[in-house]
């Protein structure tokens, strides 16, 4: 069974096995990111909150493609997803993560399925290490951060995350030793001021399924917390686009 389960997941990582629609968003240098979004399928008619996924690897379009099962996951509860290709070929990190505040912006803007207000930051690998990056120079912008797994990859671009939440999990047998690193990962993060729930997914590799027993409860929670903030009234949509999440 455990073989089975293993092949099914597998499968669900090859390219093209899910459909998304494509955007490019262009941003104020003039410069554009191609996008990848899915919507949820039985969640009513929106307008839903985003959730930015950060692939893994150098976040090309390959990877981003062989990593909408995740994508496809969070859509089925309840949230638009955006997943950006880098444009250089080398992730999401330093100068080319800043461009994601602007992505959100305008997907939130012209994009009548997705919510305005805060967004959800979820990265997997390097896509988690960025994720945690990105939302530590602006962590008003963000219900929180699930890095599945993601470390510090220098704590000279790591802000104040103001108590924002963080979601971390790292395989038990992650082949890049980055277990070892999760005490030290914690406390660097909480000092930075994160509220961090961490620890290691049992008999894990480096990339593994979502444990959504433990996620949904902290989804709904960071939601939940932030129902008091204001946000921008988003526009009604006089008809939303079909589902892609096929």
């Amino acid at each position: 069974m455990r073989a089975l389960t293993v092949i099914l997941f597998l499968l669900c990582l090859l390219p093209g096995f899910l459909r998304a629609e494509e955007k490019y968003v262009t941003l104020d240098d003039g410069s554009s990111i191609k996008v990848f979004l899915f919507y949820p399928k039985n969640a009513g008619e929106g307008p839903w909150p985003l959730s930015v996924l950060m692939s893994g690897g150098s976040a090309t379009e390959y990877i981003v493609r062989a990593q909408f099962w995740l994508g496809h996951e969070l859509a089925n509860r309840g949230w638009a997803i955006a997943v950006p290709v880098s444009p250089d070929g080398n992730g999401f990190f330093g100068k080319i993560g800043e461009s994601i505040p602007e992505v959100i912006a305008d997907l939130q803007q012209n994009i009548a399925e997705i919510e305005h207000g805060k967004s959800l930051l979820v990265g997997v690998s390097n896509g988690g290490s960025s994720a945690l990056e990105i939302a530590s120079r602006h962590p008003e912008k963000y219900f929180g951060v699930v890095a599945v797994p993601g470390i510090i990859k220098d704590s000279e671009n790591i802000g104040n995350f103001q108590g924002l939440p963080v979601y971390l999990r790292i395989g038990e047998n992650d082949f890049l030793r980055w277990n070892r690193l999760l005490p030290q990962l914690k406390a660097e993060l909480e000092a930075a001021g994160a509220r961090v729930n961490a620890r290691l997914e049992p008999d894990a590799n480096h990339v593994f399924p979502i444990n959504w027993g433990e996620l949904q409860p902290w989804l709904d929670e960071v939601r939940n917390n932030s129902e008091n903030s204001t946000a921008p009234a988003a526009p009604q949509p006089a008809q939303l686009r079909r589902s892609f999440t096929q």
